[in-house]
C-alpha cells in the first residue's frame, strides 16, 4: 500500500496543471532570467559542499575519520535517492555507506545522519517562525506559528529523554526477540546521540547557518529571476512550509504538495496560481532536479568505485 502513497502527490500535481493557465505558466517560465537561474544552479554545489563539511565535523565528534571529498560524493549520491523516494528516506543511503565502508554500526551511523537532519529541521523551524513574524500577514498563520514553536520543544524531548522513547519499544511483541533487538538498537542510538551534547557541535551549527543563508538566497534569486514581487520574509515562510511538507511520504521531490502549498499561500498576498506554479517548477528544475542529476552521476561514479573496492578486498 505504501508504494502507492507517492501517487497522491503526482495526482495532485496533474490536477493543478489542469486547473492553471498553461500558456501563462509557459510564458512566465520562458521570460525568466536564465543568467540568474544559472547562478542559482551553481550555488547548489556550494550548499552540498557545506553540508558535506558539516557531516564530516559531526563524524569527528564521534571519533570517526571521513574525508570531505568522500563525504561530498556520498552526500550527492544520497540526494539522488532522496529526490526519487517519498519523504526523502533515500538519504539514509549515507547510513549504508558508513556501515559498509567506514565500519560504523547502524545505530551510530544513523545517529549522525539523524542529527544532521535535526540541524536542518531546527533551522527550518526557526526561520519559519522568523518569516511568519516578520511578514505582514503573520496574523492569519498564528496557529502555524504555535505549531512550529511546539516542534522546537518536541524534538529534543524525543531525542534526549530516551526513557520516554524506549517505552514505545516495550509494546513490541517478543517474536524473534524483536522487542529486545529494537530496545538494544535504540539504547545504542541514544548513546551515540549523547555524543553531540558538547560545544564541539558549535562549528556544525555555524555551518548550518551558512547553508540556509545560501539556500534562501537561492530562493530569493528564483523569485528575482521571474520578476516575482513578493515580500522576502513571506517568501521564506512559504519555502519553509513546502520544505516541511517534503517529509510526507505522499510524493516524490515534493511534487504536488509544493505547488498546492504555494498556490494556497500566494493567494493570501494576491499572487496568481500561475505565478505559484511557475516558481514551483523553477525550484524543482534548478534545485531538486539538478541535484538529483548531480547525485545520479555521483551514484554511477561510486558504483564503479565501490565495485573496484570490493574486488580489491576479495583478491
Amino acid at each position: 500500500m505504501h508504494k502507492y502513497l507517492r501517487l497522491i502527490g503526482i495526482l495532485l500535481f496533474v490536477l493543478i496543471l489542469l486547473k492553471v493557465n498553461s500558456r501563462d505558466v509557459l510564458q512566465l517560465f520562458m521570460q525568466s532570467d536564465w543568467s540568474v537561474l544559472t547562478l542559482v544552479a551553481l550555488m547548489n554545489l556550494l550548499v552540498v559542499l557545506l553540508r558535506s563539511i558539516r557531516w564530516v565535523k559531526l563524524l569527528e565528534i564521534q571519533n570517526y575519520s571521513f574525508g570531505i571529498t568522500e563525504a561530498f560524493w556520498s552526500y550527492l549520491r544520497s540526494l539522488y535517492f532522496g529526490n526519487v523516494t517519498p519523504g526523502r528516506v533515500g538519504e539514509l543511503s549515507r547510513v549504508h555507506y558508513l556501515m559498509k565502508y567506514v565500519n560504523i554500526n547502524s545505530a551510530v551511523a544513523t545517529s549522525g545522519v539523524i542529527y544532521d537532519r535535526i540541524l536542518d529541521t531546527y533551522f527550518i523551524l526557526i526561520l519559519g517562525v522568523l518569516g511568519i513574524v516578520m511578514s505582514e500577514v503573520w496574523v492569519q498563520y498564528l496557529w502555524l506559528k504555535i505549531l512550529l514553536i511546539s516542534f522546537l520543544f518536541i524534538i529534543p524531548i524525543v531525542l534526549f529523554v530516551p526513557k520516554l522513547t524506549l517505552t514505545f519499544a516495550s509494546v513490541l511483541p517478543q517474536i524473534w526477540n524483536l522487542r529486545s533487538k529494537v530496545t538494544l538498537w535504540l539504547e545504542n542510538f541514544f548513546d551515540a546521540i549523547k555524543t553531540f551534547l558538547t560545544w564541539k557541535v558549535l562549528p556544525s551549527i555555524v555551518i548550518t547557518l551558512f547553508i540556509y543563508l545560501l539556500f534562501f538566497v537561492q530562493c530569493i534569486l528564483l523569485a528575482y529571476a521571474m520578476n516575482l514581487h513578493i515580500e522576502m520574509f513571506y517568501l521564506i515562510f512559504c519555502v519553509v512550509v513546502f520544505s516541511a511538507l517534503s517529509i510526507l511520504p505522499i510524493s516524490v521531490s515534493n511534487m504536488g504538495t509544493r505547488e498546492f502549498s504555494l498556490i494556497f499561500m500566494f493567494s493570501y498576498v494576491g499572487l496568481t496560481s500561475e505565478l505559484a506554479v511557475t516558481y514551483s517548477l523553477l525550484f524543482f528544475l534548478i534545485i531538486n532536479l539538478l541535484l538529483a542529476l548531480f547525485g545520479w552521476l555521483a551514484y554511477i561514479f561510486y558504483k564503479d568505485k565501490i565495485e573496484n573496492f570490493d574486488s580489491q578486498i576479495n583478491v
